[in-house]
């Protein structure tokens, strides 16, 4: 599915389309320029997988290092691309994980955010492109990038998955548990559906006061452009919680796209 039809879709999300399809553009031309820069046997040296059971994300135990040049490659191929002025400082040298990032509220903030997250979603292809299901991680941060979840799948198997509201890794998660704060509820968790999205419910949970949109992929694959996109395909679902005392995951870009100049967060453009 392309963004023309996606809009065509889901109406009530034509307005930010315009964004959408710069930031995706954006994002696709660095993704291009990035093997040129973390080469595949660079990362792979680290032997990802066999660090899963040490419990630590990836990049707090391997560091990764781009030059001030290729750094400002990058910014300047997302920059341009999503129509920005170049940043005032510094790229970090070494690619921090998320806890340890220091994201100001403004546009240089969205910048470097955003271009850290499109790095880690690459370094993640990369390290797990033989594996043909989500990460074996059962913690409740990326294992990649250390950030916390964004929504949950179920997958065909019936494991549930969590997805990083940072760089999008997939991972598997107890399906007991909350995708949160990892609160076990003695009656088990509660969940709300709507009869709008017959394909979603949410996980509540009354410890942290927090609900995580779950998408079923046993009922239904999604057609997914990102997983940004296929969250706020399911608007019904919020607006139904809103008198719940409950507050929701949610993906990063949505407060961080915020920053931007609104000319380009509610930019009118079609999608091409």
């Amino acid at each position: 599915m392309n963004l023309r039809d996606f809009g065509s879709k889901y109406p009530f999300l034509q307005g930010n389309l315009g964004f959408w399809e710069q930031y995706l553009t954006a994002r696709d031309k660095v993704l291009q320029l990035l093997p040129g820069i973390l080469t595949e046997e660079s990362l792979m040296e680290a032997d990802f997988l066999a660090h899963i059971a040490e419990g630590k994300p990836f990049l707090e135990y391997k560091t990764i290092l781009l030059s001030p040049h290729d750094s400002k490659t990058l910014i300047t191929t997302f920059c341009e691309a999503m129509e920005l002025a170049m940043p005032e400082g510094d790229f970090p040298e070494q690619l921090p994980c998320f806890e340890n990032m220091t994201i100001t509220p403004d546009e240089t903030g969205f910048i470097f955010a955003e271009l850290h997250a499109i790095i880690v979603g690459y370094i993640e292809s990369v390290i797990t492109a033989d594996e043909e299901e989500a990460i074996n991680w059962l913690e409740l941060t990326c294992p990649i990038c250390s950030a916390g979840a964004g929504m949950g799948l179920i997958a065909p198997s019936g494991k549930k998955n969590l997805i990083c509201s940072h760089c999008q890794t997939v991972w598997v998660y107890s399906r007991t548990a909350c995708g949160i704060c990892g609160h076990i509820e003695e009656k088990g968790i509660i969940f709300y559906t709507a009869d709008e999205e017959p394909n979603w419910f949410l996980e509540t949970c009354q410890e942290c006061k927090y609900y995580l949109k779950v998408y079923d992929m046993r009922k239904a694959f999604p057609q997914i452009i990102t997983y940004q996109l296929l969250y706020l395909t399911s608007w019904n679902l919020d607006i139904s919680m809103r008198d719940q005392g409950f507050e929701p995951a949610f993906f990063q870009i949505f407060e961080r796209a915020g920053w931007v100049n609104r000319v380009y967060k509610n930019s009118a453009r079609q999608p091409n």
